[in-house]
């Protein structure tokens, strides 16, 4: 399970999915080799972020780490919107698996999101406090978004072909 390449502003959102990955991957059956011995094996080549591995192989990258395959994955959207009688929260991730050979096995992108919309203006005002403040709770834990992240995990694995 590579570090994961971040196209968005949040700093803990691709922790948090990286996490969930793992997580799921290993109920799926497959075996996944820690992601700190995974980071170690690419520090040692100078890579510390997901969004430098596409200056190297995936070949190169099996041998650094002994994997037999790869699991590349980008953060493509983790996004609070609230704009008054509107809110909506949303993860959206693209997964690719890569042999070791450098073969492409498979590829997803697939999205979570939870919405809703205020019909009146009090109800707006309730809404947009209770949303700041899950925000805010949610980063305080180092949690943000973790419905929309497991559901869109969910989604993304759902894809993937049996092995």
């Amino acid at each position: 399970m590579l570090p994961m390449a971040n196209n968005t502003n949040d700093l803990d959102g691709p922790d948090l999915v990286r996490g969930l990955l793992v997580q799921r991957m290993r109920q799926k059956g497959f075996e996944v080799i820690p992601p700190d011995q995974v980071d170690a094996a690419l520090k040692v080549q100078g890579f510390t972020d997901g969004g430098q591995l596409a200056a190297t192989t995936p070949v190169k990258i099996a041998e650094w780490t002994g994997a037999e395959g790869l699991l590349y994955s980008t953060l493509d959207d983790f996004n609070y919107v609230d704009v008054g009688f509107y809110w909506e929260r949303k993860v959206e991730i693209t997964g690719r698996l890569m042999g070791s050979d450098g073969g492409r096995l498979w590829e997803a992108q697939r999205y979570w999101s939870t919405k809703g919309i205020a019909t009146s203006q009090q109800e707006a005002k309730r809404v947009f406090a209770e949303q700041l403040a899950v925000k805010a709770f949610e980063k305080m834990t180092h949690a943000p978004l973790k419905f929309e992240s497991t559901r869109a995990v969910d989604s993304l694995l759902a894809t993937l072909p049996s092995y």
